[in-house]
């Protein structure tokens, strides 16, 4: 490696292929996002351009997993009865598989496990030099991913040698040759060594490095996808910050510099192999340059689709039974419009306030509200983001008091309030405190392990009632300045249209948000609002009612054509997804006029709550309890600070429906679907139902996706047993036990209740009321849309008078009729 500058003789660095080749891998990988605006993100977002069975033969190439369930799950499900002929013979016809259900059957039979073909690397020649010491290729991913977890940690690790704002490469390199430790760390004599004759500029090492391993495009691309599936948690932590910073315009390449220095553990493992050893590697990278074999999908995906066709005929039963009496309500008047976020976990409660309170009429729309904004409360937090992770923010709700100078004061006593945090986590982690503290304040902190012990503490709703106490001012981010009432009515009107309620106001509006209470949880956030970047949507709620009710922005909106009743009032709630208790915010600022439809609204609330916990008990497996113990029982969950399973989440997501609220009213949809407010009536341009397509079905399929992948492939896209996590970097994330890699994805005890799995891994099942015409228009106007539909990440499905019809490469089939 003397020379490495006449190394640069490869056909493919003298094109500069390679620098694509590189970008492409590196974009095959999705991102993730922090703990604190944790959201679920579809891990195979990078290959939504390829069709998914093709995806499932790359990942199972370069990977050597694959993003189904093994064969011994279809083939319970199919004994359980989970599968039935009619499944498997619709899966059959669909795929264009051929054979029949009997070839299926023994196949399934005879199919075993996947065959490890993924070994690529260099490092993957290494022997250990002893026995009981772990492979040479797990030792170097363990010390490029704590060399990671040093670069990235800007709060947790007190004794940390900073990154000085460099790339990840160049700190890397330095770290690597200032480890004296690093031969017999990753057992490989002579690694050291050669890390010194590497130029320490990313921009003058990589080509050598590239030109120096010798391979083409198509071996590239295949050995680097793969070494950044090997530190997948990682890679993904890069390709994240890469996202979050291009939603700022700013340029980021976190993910290709993790990948230069993979790569230049390539050029290390060949330049310290033995010709042996080479020639082994030579042998295994032939498999890189083997074309898939995408021509059908494998067997596995006809159960597969079968096993989802099951859902899917259960789920065209309900939909296209005959309406249950009643459902309509009893009211000839909607006394309220209740405004729920589409999440499935609010399915269940709409489905009984709509049962208690017949007068109410609930809507469904993405927990943000419309609102792309960050939110900056007093005090010394940096701004927090309330929207989905898909787009920038725009504006910023700044917090205020009502002057500068109580802003000031009240802003000093909070950041105050952490400067001493600050020196207590300081102190408690200080290389000459750590015992002394403990000595001297151990007994101060008995009192906290007492009630967390005891499940004492804040309730949810307590912590519901707090939220944003103080005012709010809307301010444009670039520059800072209030929006004028024309620009906040264009964001209300939005909203409104995209919920289709532009007229017929009922006198009482109820935006509500969601969020999820719990303690001693770092996947908190991932319990709260998807739309909202992982947390509460109650400071959009609040700050929708707020807008909603503003006298010059209802007059900006007479130009819209849109025209609020002087008597309509809006406000804002916060539903507990542990409890299903629902929080009215601000209560105290409405009229008297309203005062007793409010009271109605909250003793439906109440009711409603009853019948939703009720529901969900058996799950928890709290059934055969009164509400009041089992409402006690679930309230002391968010204080349990032992608790791993709190709630179930969004598990058991399995359908997105676009339709008006009349077609689903009064039917049991199980808590498994999202459901989005959609009147074709109002949307004849069809600009409203590509919007729908473009982010709330998006947002949905990543939803749907982490969870599958959770349960399929919970060793790369799970996070984990939860009783073994520690938390990275303050924030970043977790690693489980003595792992170095990142863990990304649901833990184990969020899809899986210690017996059986309580997530069903399916794709999501994405339903519109539309015409035909005007699905197809929408989805040619949006490419991301229309490409997890065309390769199957999604299942196309139309909601109309005659049945139920699938999207099929532009064409619609009728697969279930009334």
């Amino acid at each position: 490696m003397s020379n490495m500058n006449a190394m640069l003789k490869s056909p493919l660095v003298q094109q500069d292929n390679w620098q694509g080749v590189l970008r492409r891998a590196s974009e095959l990988v999705a991102p993730v996002w922090p703990l604190d605006e944790w959201i679920a993100v579809n891990p195979f977002w990078g290959m939504r351009q390829m069709p998914i069975h093709r995806a499932d033969e790359l990942l199972a190439k370069r990977g050597g997993f694959s993003m189904l369930m093994p064969a011994e799950f279809y083939r319970e499900a199919r004994a359980g009865g989970r599968i039935c002929d009619t499944d498997l013979q619709a899966s059959i016809d669909e795929l264009g598989a051929g054979g029949d259900i009997g070839f299926y059957e023994q196949w399934l039979s005879r199919r075993s496990s996947l065959e490890d073909t993924a070994k690529v690397s260099t490092l993957d020649v290494f022997e250990p030099q002893r026995s009981g010491v772990r492979p040479v290729a797990e030792a170097v991913r363990g010390q490029v991913a704590g060399v990671c977890a040093r670069f990235f940690d800007a709060r947790q690790s007190q004794w940390m040698t900073s990154a000085d704002g460099g790339d990840l490469f160049s700190y890397w390199l330095r770290s690597s040759r200032e480890d004296r430790a690093l031969d017999g760390r990753t057992g490989i004599r002579g690694a050291r060594k050669r890390l010194l004759d590497v130029p320490q500029n990313l921009s003058e090492a990589l080509p050598i490095v590239v030109s120096a391993l010798g391979l083409t495009e198509r071996e590239l691309e295949s050995v680097a996808h793969s070494l950044l599936l090997r530190i997948n948690g990682w890679a993904s932590w890069c390709r994240g910050v890469d996202w979050r910073e291009g939603l700022e315009n700013r340029a980021s390449d976190r993910c290709g510099e993790l990948l230069a220095v993979l790569l230049v553990w390539e050029l290390v493992g060949l330049g310290c192999s033995t010709p042996e050893q080479r020639a082994l590697w030579h042998k295994a990278r032939s498999r890189a340059r083997q074309p898939l074999d995408d021509s059908h999908p494998d067997g596995l995906w006809v159960w597969h689709r079968a096993y989802e066709a099951g859902y899917q005929r259960r789920l065209w039963r309900v939909l296209t039974a005959s309406p249950v009496p009643g459902s309509e309500g009893a009211a000839s008047e909607t006394d309220v419009q209740a405004v729920f976020c589409i999440d499935v976990r609010s399915e269940v409660l709409r489905r009984h306030l709509e049962e208690v309170y017949p007068s109410v009429r609930t809507l469904g729309f993405a927990g943000f509200f419309g609102l792309p904004l960050t939110y900056r409360a007093l005090g010394p937090l940096q701004p927090s983001r309330h929207l989905p992770g898909l787009l920038p923010a725009y504006m910023e709700l700044v917090d205020t008091l009502g002057s500068l100078g109580d802003d000031a004061a009240e802003s000093r006593r909070l950041d105050q309030g952490e400067v001493t945090r600050s020196s207590v986590r300081k102190a408690k982690y200080g290389s000459l405190s750590t015992f002394t503290l403990v000595e001297t304040t151990g007994l101060a902190w008995a009192w906290k392990l007492v009630r967390d012990s005891l499940k004492q503490g804040h309730s949810a709703t307590d912590e519901a009632a707090t939220v944003r106490m103080t005012a709010g001012q809307l301010v444009h981010r670039h520059n800072g300045k209030v929006l004028s009432d024309q620009e906040k009515a264009a964001l209300v009107a939005g909203m409104l249209r995209g919920m289709s309620l532009t007229r017929d106001f009922a006198p009482l509006v109820a935006f509500v948000g969601h969020g999820s209470h719990t303690d001693n949880n770092p996947n908190a956030a991932g319990l709260n609002c998807g739309a909202c970047g992982g947390r509460s949507g109650a400071v959009s709620a609040r700050l929708a009612a707020e807008l909603f009710n503003d006298p010059g922005v209802r007059r900006a909106l007479e130009e819209e054509q849109i025209v609020i009743p002087e008597q309509t009032w809006a406000v804002a709630a916060e539903h507990c997804t542990v409890t299903d208790e629902v929080t009215v915010l601000d209560a105290h600022h409405v009229p008297d006029t309203h005062a007793d439809r409010l009271r109605q609204l909250q003793a439906g609330f109440e009711r409603a709550a009853c019948g939703a916990r009720a529901e969900r008990a058996t799950v928890l497996k709290l059934n055969g309890m009164a509400d009041q113990p089992l409402k006690e029982a679930l309230e002391t969950r968010t204080r349990d600070w032992s608790e791993v399973r709190p709630e179930w989440g969004l598990a058991n997501n399995a359908a997105i429906l676009f339709a008006p609220r009349a077609r689903t009213r009064g039917r049991d949809l199980g808590g498994r679907v999202f459901l989005h407010d959609y009147d074709p009536e109002q949307d004849q341009d069809g600009v409203i139902l590509e919007a729908l397509l473009a982010a709330p079905m998006v947002v949905a399929n990543w939803i749907n996706l982490q969870y599958m992948a959770s349960v399929t492939v919970p060793e790369v896209y799970g996070s984990g047993n939860k009783l073994l996590h520690s938390v990275v970097g303050g924030n970043l994330g977790v690693v489980e036990g003595t792992g170095a890699d990142l863990r990304i994805g649901l833990p184990l005890q969020s899809v899986h209740d210690g017996t059986c799995w309580r997530h069903e891994p399916l794709r999501l099942t994405v339903l519109v009321d539309a015409p035909r015409a005007r699905i197809t228009t929408a989805l040619q106007r949006q490419s991301d849309a229309a490409a997890l539909v065309n390769n199957h990440w999604v299942l196309l499905y139309r909601l109309c008078d005659g049945g139920v019809e699938r999207y099929e490469s532009g064409q619609w089939k009728v697969v279930e009729s009334t």
